[in-house]
Parts: structure tokens; C-alpha cells; sequence
């Protein structure tokens, strides 16, 4: 009986410790890495094989999902991707290098996420065909599932 009380003791124990943290109300957009990719380097040995995309501990949020070459921004947060509120979005505006005005895309955040605080955002396809082209200007803003701002980030020249 001892037994069964101590192995029911220490259950409640281990299910108390592991309890959920809260969504998130607001994150810092730390750092933001624009780079373009090819195809390439973002396909693992495995795909080869299988033909699916493995993302593995990473998230990649692109504007043609079918294609990976394209110009990506990583957003580096100060918390935890799991931690945002399902249905959070990430709002990218951007001018490219042939446009006057902004281009915008929304990019809905998978209910399912690795434990990570990247996220990458890409311009993919049609979206970026160029490969030496970098964007001008752009802005990044996270919201929540109604539509609040949970945090915002933009380069110098967006401000101007």
C-alpha cells in the first residue's frame, strides 16, 4: 500500500511541476537576420529519400509554400515560439528593390512548434525571384489571435 501511495505522490508531484506556462501578451523581436537561401541548403539528406520537408527543431513560414529559395528573415525572439498564443501571425511589410510601395504577407504561426525562439520568414518563389536583389525597407509585427500587437520590429530605413 506504501508503495502505491508513494508512486501516486510522486505522479501528482511530476504533473503539478510540468503544468503549462501562460500565452504570452507581448515579445521582443531581438534580432532580425536577413540573408537570402537556396533550395539547397535548406534540404536534409532525408527528404531525398522520403520527398517531405523535415523542419525538424526549426519553423519556416514562407509566402509560396512549395517553394525554399527565396530571400528569409530570422526573427530572433526573447521568448519561447511555443509560448505565443495559437493563431499568432507575423505580419512582414517590405520594398523590394523595384517597388514603391510596401508589399505585405501574413504568415500564420503552425499550432504545432518546436521548442525554439527563430523563426524564419521567407519571401519564396515568385515573391523573391532574384537572387542578388535585397529588400530596401522592411517591418515586422506579431499578433495575437484578435488581432493585438505582440511585438514589432523594423529597419532603419523603414522609419525614414
Amino acid at each position: 500500500m506504501r508503495c502505491l501511495l508513494s508512486a501516486f505522490a510522486c505522479l501528482l508531484l511530476t504533473a503539478c511541476a510540468s503544468t503549462p506556462k501562460t500565452a504570452l501578451t507581448s515579445v521582443e523581436i531581438k534580432e532580425i537576420k536577413p540573408r537570402y537561401i537556396e533550395a539547397d541548403a535548406l534540404t536534409r539528406a532525408s527528404e531525398y529519400f522520403t520527398g517531405q520537408e523535415v523542419q525538424g527543431d526549426r519553423i519556416f513560414l514562407r509566402s509560396s509554400p512549395g517553394a525554399k529559395s527565396g530571400y528569409y528573415f530570422t526573427l530572433i525572439l526573447d521568448e519561447n515560439v511555443r509560448r505565443l498564443p495559437k493563431g499568432t501571425t507575423i505580419v512582414g511589410e517590405f520594398f523590394g528593390p523595384d517597388s514603391v510601395e510596401p508589399k505585405s504577407y501574413e504568415f500564420t504561426l503552425p499550432n504545432r512548434r518546436p521548442k525554439t525562439r527563430e523563426l524564419f520568414v521567407g519571401l519564396t518563389g515568385s515573391d523573391w525571384p532574384d537572387a542578388s536583389a535585397i529588400p530596401a525597407a522592411w517591418r515586422f509585427t506579431i499578433r495575437g489571435p484578435n488581432g493585438n500587437t505582440l511585438g514589432a520590429s523594423q529597419s532603419f530605413l523603414w522609419s525614414q
